[in-house]
């Protein structure tokens, strides 16, 4: 017998992951809600599947979604990447002709592609939800070094692959405004194929950071109740821009004794090779570094009295949303951050969340640090309350709902 799901969920990203966990599964449980049940077909690092496959499994079956999960393959570089791809397509298609789904809701360029393929076999609507203009990432990122010719033609190729899923999408998905005139010049036509759907929080995983939970989150971390913390969230790399908050931080260490750092991430190792490289040892005594997962995060964040948050500027940035914002805004935190990313400057101005600056620049640096008291009196209830309607995990399933109902 046949087990009927109106859609086909493709990722590369696994559902254990910690992504997995913020920005997929919130939001395909609000999806299958009304979309009569799901099956997911996503790809899993063997260690975290092993530790919490049966979990997961209990957990999607709570949602009516079924769960194809597959083998991430590392470490046999782009021979693996192809074998991955090849399951795709193939378990994209099986599932899609044995649930006679009516939609491919695809996660990013890759799964896009094998949807895409789906479609044009067995005519389900194809939703591209596209989490950045990924081609352009993997030059920022380095993967794709333009003076190599073969990287040059790569990106070439892919480009024109992206520019076929934008005009054969039913729908698009993209998680800035900012991004949508050059979305449209891409070939998503028409302009109202697309909607815009930004990383949103569970604000009921982000409780408001009351003085009781800070205080008790400085406890844990070993940092005095009285003090002033700067905090950044998230992963170490060239992009985050780690050495201007440590300056930040340096400067403000220098005009007041009070002033801590805190770095929640899980590249601890490569954190510690930055702050090597761009602190003064006396300074070390006063950042403070945790590795915590999903669950533990709104453990630890209440500790910071404002998060910063700079990200390289650079064409792909146009399409990012960071995460990390709408969770700090949940917890009733302000931000400092920079122009050039997104809708960042968009929402901090609507939502008087913080103060956008230069990160290059020693003097906004220091125009900052200056503003750090009134800066902290921007967050709290208020900022929690007027950021839940346009961030809180809420607005991503009405908007989802949007797109699934005008199909």
């Amino acid at each position: 017998m046949k087990v009927k799901s109106g859609v086909l969920y493709i990722t590369y990203d696994g559902l254990l992951d910690t992504l997995g966990a913020s920005q997929i599964l919130p939001y395909i449980k609000g999806i299958a809600k009304t979309q009569g049940g799901m099956v997911v077909l996503s790809f899993e690092k063997p260690s975290r599947f092993a530790q919490g496959q049966h979990e997961m499994i209990n957990d999607l079956k709570k949602h009516e979604i079924s769960w194809k999960p597959l083998r991430f393959t590392s470490g046999f570089g782009a021979l693996g990447k192809l074998w991955d791809v090849i399951c795709m397509y193939f378990w994209a298609l099986m599932l899609a002709r044995k649930h006679e789904v009516r939609f491919v809701h695809t996660r990013g360029h890759s799964p896009a592609q094998a949807g895409l393929f789906v479609k044009r076999l067995l005519g389900p609507r194809l939703i591209f939800d596209c989490r950045g203009l990924w081609v352009d990432e993997r030059v920022d990122k380095g993967g794709w070094d333009m003076s190599r010719r073969m990287h040059r033609l790569q990106y070439r190729y892919f480009k024109s692959v992206e520019r076929t899923l934008f005009t054969r999408a039913d729908r698009v998905v993209v998680l800035t405004h900012k991004v949508v005139d050059e979305v449209v010049r891409l070939g998503a036509l028409p302009r109202s194929k697309i909607t815009v759907i930004p990383c949103c929080a569970d604000f009921d995983h982000f409780p408001l950071a009351t003085p009781s939970r800070r205080a008790k989150a400085r406890d844990k971390i070993v940092i005095p109740r009285d003090a002033l913390v700067l905090g950044y969230l998230g992963s170490v790399g060239r992009m985050y821009m780690l050495e201007s908050f440590f300056r930040l931080f340096q400067q403000a260490a220098e005009k007041r004794s009070d002033c801590h750092a805190l770095v929640i991430t899980q590249d601890v190792k490569e954190l510690y090779e930055v702050m090597a490289g761009c602190l003064s040892q006396d300074s070390h005594s006063r950042v403070h570094v945790i590795s915590a997962n999903r669950k533990e995060v709104p453990e630890v964040l209440p500790a910071m009295d404002i998060l910063v948050s700079f990200i390289q500027p650079s064409y792909a940035r146009m399409a990012a949303s960071p995460t990390k914002m709408a969770e700090c805004f949940a917890e009733g935190i302000p931000v400092i951050c920079n122009a050039g990313v997104g809708d960042v400057v968009r929402h901090i101005e609507e939502l008087q969340a913080g103060i956008i600056v230069d990160p290059t620049s020693e003097a906004d640096l220091l125009a900052a640090v200056m503003q750090l008291d009134r800066l902290c009196h921007k967050g709290g209830q208020t900022l929690r309350d007027i950021s839940r309607p346009l961030l809180g995990l809420e607005h991503a399933e009405r908007q989802y709902l949007s797109v699934y109902n005008s199909l």
